[in-house]
């Protein structure tokens, strides 16, 4: 997702710049505490939201259902778990090749 710019612009949000929070720290502050609302802007670009209200718990991926559904994937050759696999016995049968050899 780099360079996707997202913009949470509420109608109620004030702009800030960072040389702002920087000079002004116990304003701002004291403003979040009574729950308004900042666009954190660096260059003039967005960077970061102030705000009052936690952000919401980060969602942990579910990775055995993922692979499940990788697995159910039947493309020509066995799909991209089966890809994996075969990556991975070539990778074995080489690393022998090589200690046989020596």
């Amino acid at each position: 997702m780099q360079g996707v710019a997202v913009r949470r612009m509420v109608s109620d949000m004030k702009t800030l710049t960072v040389r702002d929070l920087s000079r002004k720290t116990a304003t701002v502050l004291d403003a979040l505490e009574r729950g308004e609302t900042f666009e954190l802007r660096r260059n003039g670009k967005a960077v970061g939201y102030l705000t009052h209200t936690a952000p919401e718990p980060e969602r942990r991926p579910d990775w055995r259902s993922h692979f499940d559904w990788l697995k159910k994937q039947k493309v020509r050759g066995g799909g991209f778990v089966e890809e994996l696999n075969e990556d991975r016995r070539r990778q074995r049968a080489r690393e022998a090749a090589m200690v046989e050899s020596t």
